[in-house]
């Protein structure tokens, strides 16, 4: 296919189904194609960075040390140790997995001792048990401790939303997959949803272990940056070291656009300086290539922790002056001897976001502007707005901002029809073309992949939800303290704010405690045995997990005996109404 064959089908799926309401006349024809000439200098551009990893490989990094790179949106990387093998991140789908193991096999036939989890994000941990060929005597699985935290987010926080967010930022569901910025693509969400976590065995509990894992001497060395619990493998034999997501061919996403807490700049800067003083001879990223030679690595290493370190500075600087978070976004610029590396392009991460993101966490919320204190919602906006100019002329002005390639002010104009109108068919054309020029002038393939996304949403009524079959994996996999803990966020105040009563899970094999109390229009997790209690619910955890994952009815595992209650049934069933339906933590 050619450069431009990509991108052109992506337009013709759009321009069919947003010009499909009206004549697909010649000026429709001709507007796809102004718009594809204006927007393929940044397609280039990320087309020839792909290259890094568009194909299928393993790499020989050092005698020792092999990485799988092109098979999943993270590579999963095999140190060949005298007694055994260690693998360090294990990509997000079982096929990518199996698909880099049966290579790694054909390299050595040594056992796997021990997995490593880098972190705790799923395209380093999904595919976990395709390296375990022995389900009696499985590899430990390490990981830092603080990684608890990180899986507990999965549980108990905004899941279904990270899920929706990561699916536009990884453009899992656009017709062509271009790039993901720091992997072909991500194999998750769409196809590929077999995955197979495994809860670490071996927790790291500092900054620094000395280990010997495979008869190979290493030291596993806590540097988070993308997450809290990130940790990287010195292989001091090779003078190598494995450093996770703290550095990539590509701008770091020093904010992820699909939702995530504030990343600390200074504590990723603090975690490169750990790297540096070990001054490498080569260094291996979990996505895109190795980087080997002294030098080329203390230099890509410097340059990349400065070009952290002076966002961080300079964002933080401008906060001072008393600058708008949008304001300081547009004033930053990285200096040109930074911005010229080919590992700070912004094919992944934004200077703008991570700008932002430093007033966030210095700042909060609030941007200092009382009108920002207590702004209109978005509907009450909407309304507003046409209240004041007319569903017509605000129309009428976006076609004109359209013409004008004033493309943000068309994306808002038409978004206030939409939000009050969402039958207004024009509105909506206006808001995927909008979003469709914004995206495909996007060098990040981040913010590209989430503008062309929302603009499918809009244009086919797309909807992303969660894969239930892999909700039910993680829900076997972990503790089953996460899966109760899920429930408080799941609580219907609006429905039972005055309940005030307490239930019991008592589970088997193996034996656990746990309770849920509602009070004061809340519901409280804890995981021990309460004063009092109104219901008790006696269950084996492997057929409650599978009540929950909605593998097995609730009501036929009461019929069968399986699940037990003292205090009554209905008194249960009433109980758990409480708790959002569509969730698959509730009861059927």
């Amino acid at each position: 296919m050619s450069k431009l064959g990509l991108f052109t089908g992506l337009l013709l799926l759009f321009a069919a189904v947003f010009y499909g309401r009206q004549e697909w006349s010649r000026a429709a024809r001709e507007a796809v194609h102004r718009k594809l000439v204006r927007s393929t200098d940044t397609l280039r551009e990320i087309q020839e960075h792909a290259k890094e990893f568009n194909r299928k490989e393993i790499i020989k990094a050092t005698d020792s040390i092999y990485v799988g790179l092109g098979y999943a949106l993270a590579n999963s990387i095999m140190l060949v140790g005298p007694s055994g093998l260690v693998i360090v991140d294990v990509t997000e789908t079982l096929k990518g997995a199996r698909e880099i193991f049966d290579e790694f096999r054909k390299i050595s036939d040594k056992p796997v001792t021990d997995i490593i989890y880098t972190h705790n994000h799923a395209d380093h941990v999904n595919g976990a048990t395709a390296f375990v060929e022995d389900d009696l005597h499985p590899p430990n699985v390490w990981a830092h401790a603080s990684i608890k935290k990180g899986f507990e987010v999965l549980f108990t926080g905004a899941s279904d939303a990270h899920f929706a967010r990561a699916m536009r930022q990884f453009g899992v569901f656009l017709p062509e997959k271009v790039s993901a910025g720091i992997g072909h693509r991500l194999k998750y969400g769409v196809e590929n949803t077999d995955i197979g976590p495994i809860f670490p065995t071996k927790f790291v509990p500092g900054n620094e272990l000395d280990v010997k894992l495979g008869g190979l001497d290493l030291k596993i060395v806590h540097i988070p940056g993308e997450t809290d619990d990130q940790i990287g493998v010195w292989v001091p034999s090779e003078r190598a070291f494995l450093c996770a997501d703290d550095l990539y061919r590509a701008f770091p996403n020093l904010y992820a656009i699909r939702g995530t807490k504030t990343r600390s700049l200074l504590t990723w800067v603090r975690s490169l300086d750990k790297i540096i003083d070990l001054e490498p001879d080569i260094l291996i990223p979990s996505h895109t290539r190795p980087v080997t030679g002294h030098d080329t690595v203390m230099k890509v290493l410097t340059e990349y922790r400065d070009a952290i370190q002076f966002i961080h500075d300079q964002s933080l600087r401008l906060t001072n002056y008393g600058y708008h978070p949008d304001e300081i976004a547009n004033m930053v610029k990285l200096p040109v001897k930074l911005a010229s590396s080919p590992f700070l392009k912004e094919f992944y991460g934004s200077v703008k976001w991570s700008a932002k993101s430093v007033f966030t966490e210095h700042e909060g919320w609030f941007s200092g502007d009382p009108v920002d204190l207590d702004p209109l919602t978005r509907d009450e906006k909407a309304q507003k707005m046409v209240e004041l100019v007319g569903a017509e002329t605000l129309i009428e002005k976006a076609k004109t901002a359209l013409q004008n390639n004033d493309f943000q002010w068309a994306l808002e104009l038409s978004s206030y029809v939409a939000r009050l109108d969402a039958g207004n068919n024009v509105a909506k054309d206006i808001q995927v073309e909008s979003l469709t020029e914004l995206g495909s002038r996007q060098l990040s393939n981040n913010g590209r992949n989430y503008y062309l996304t929302c603009a499918m949403e809009i244009a086919t009524g797309l909807k992303l939800t969660s894969p239930q079959g892999s909700k039910a994996k993680f829900i076997n996999a972990f503790p089953i303290d996460y899966v109760i803990d899920t429930l408080p966020r799941l609580f219907k105040p609006e429905e039972c704010e005055d309940r005030n009563e307490t239930i019991v899970f008592e589970f088997s094999d193996p034996p656990s405690i746990h309770s849920i109390q509602l009070r004061n229009g809340v519901a409280i997790s804890r995981h021990k045995e309460p004063k009092h209690c109104d219901i008790r619910v006696k269950v084996n955890e492997a057929v409650w997990k599978e009540v929950v994952a909605k593998t097995r009815s609730s009501a036929a595992a009461l019929l069968s005996g399986d699940i037990s209650v003292e205090g009554g049934v209905l008194a249960f069933k009433s109980f758990m109404d409480c708790f959002d339906r569509d969730s698959h933590f509730t009861l059927r």
